[in-house]
């Protein structure tokens, strides 16, 4: 991982744009940026395995997501609490569960 510096809103819509195209940028209730994907399962237990996965890749890099579980719809999300925004480990997780999608 690199150094977890929160990256200014330009140089976070370049980063996705290039490493991460598939996330959308959000901010919390706190005004504190993310970064978010979606995974709509078929199941609910299909969406089930889909967060453990998600889960072995973020402790396997001690880098761990927000989870929010609504039935079948997973949104995965990505930000620094440290940093209070989004780094470049941000994107780098979210490039590493890409695959999972």
């Amino acid at each position: 991982m690199v150094e977890k510096t929160a990256l200014t809103a330009q140089e976070l819509e370049e980063k996705l744009k290039d490493m991460a195209p598939e996330w959308k940028t959000g901010k919390n209730e706190k005004g504190v940026p993310f970064i978010q994907r979606v995974h709509h399962a078929s199941k609910f237990m299909q969406g089930i395995d889909f967060v453990s996965k998600v889960a072995e890749a973020a402790e396997e890099n001690n880098h761990h997501p927000d989870i929010i579980i609504n039935y079948k719809r997973i949104s995965i999300r990505y930000w620094t609490h440290t940093a209070s925004g989004v780094t470049l480990a941000d994107i780098q997780m979210a490039q590493k569960i890409d695959p999972l999608f």
